[in-house]
């Protein structure tokens, strides 16, 4: 199978930074014009969750509050009120996200991408099966709490982190032996490409 490639929507000449594509998933996912992408999304016209979901203010610490719980609605992720009820059964294993240490996903070793991965081992307890709470939903609640080191998870991401991207596709994968890989593939890629994304930040 050929390396799969992302392309961003087209765009007049004069707005591209003209940034070279990055390399993802362990070089198996080509995006090209990343810059293109990332202007996209801030571009507030185009109805994507940012600056709505960034800037939403519940309680200003790491701490999880009942406002939080709502927070992936900005991202497309539907809660309602079974849900948002689970999710806050859900808080005392939640609320681990404030003990993480303050540390970028790129610098993380190995013990912290293993702290992260925990937290989504609520989801692997049988009580909470087949009830509408998955990685997509927890990911946009703890995202928020620690963003350098939690990351965004959605099917999409799966889509390009598994096979034929870095990580084998699996249905019998726990969530915390899943999200445990998925950190660390993204930790690598946040590495070897340290230069493109410091390159995007200052874009944004």
């Amino acid at each position: 199978m050929g390396e799969r490639v992302i392309r961003a929507a087209a765009r007049p000449v004069e707005q591209s930074t003209g940034m070279a594509a990055m390399q993802l998933c362990a070089g198996t996912l080509e995006v090209e014009h990343p810059d293109q992408l990332l202007l996209d999304y801030l571009d507030v016209r185009n109805g994507y969750g940012y600056p709505a979901y960034d800037t939403l203010e519940t309680n200003s610490t790491a701490g999880l509050v009942d406002g939080d719980l709502l927070a992936p609605i900005l991202l497309g992720a539907h809660v309602d009120t079974g849900r948002f009820t689970l999710l806050r059964e859900m808080l005392p294993a939640l609320e681990a996200v404030a003990d993480l240490p303050e540390v970028a996903l790129q610098d993380a070793d190995d013990d912290h991408v293993l702290c992260v991965a925990g937290l989504f081992g609520i989801l692997d307890e049988p009580r909470y099966a087949g009830r509408g709470i998955r990685g997509t939903i927890v990911s946009k609640v703890l995202h928020r709490k620690r963003p350098e080191l939690v990351p965004l998870y959605d099917s999409r991401i799966f889509q390009a982190y598994t096979a034929p991207g870095a990580i084998p596709r699996s249905t019998a994968n726990a969530w915390a032996q899943f999200m445990a890989m998925l950190c660390a593939q993204m930790r690598d890629d946040l590495q070897a490409e340290a230069q493109a994304f410091a390159e995007h930040e200052e874009l944004a």
